[in-house]
């Protein structure tokens, strides 16, 4: 129960710290977020982090920290959204 509700305060910090790139930067705010968490997470897999450390940090901050569903309302974003968060967690997953 403790872990579920780690994950549900570090969440609101990622979607703040997402609210906040793409206040500051717009559209390319929201892109560097998704960008950068899908490399975190990829850090976070090839790493082998698992149990409540990747409910926490992966689930909760990476998942309200990125919300790849924005790219669906920023429609030139959707090819480099995928492409470039692909390779970022694949990179990451090399460096973890």
């Amino acid at each position: 129960m403790t872990a579920w509700v780690a994950m549900a305060l570090v969440g609101s910090l990622g979607a703040l710290a997402r609210y906040g790139l793409g206040k500051r930067w717009g559209a390319e705010g929201i892109l560097l977020a998704n960008l950068s968490g899908a490399f975190a997470l990829g850090v976070l897999v090839g790493a082998d982090v698992g149990g409540d450390a990747l409910l926490i940090c992966g689930t909760g901050f990476l998942g309200a920290f990125t919300t790849f569903s924005t790219w669906i309302v920023e429609r030139r974003y959707i090819a480099l959204s995928i492409a470039a968060g692909f390779v970022l967690a694949w990179l990451g997953s090399l460096l973890g």
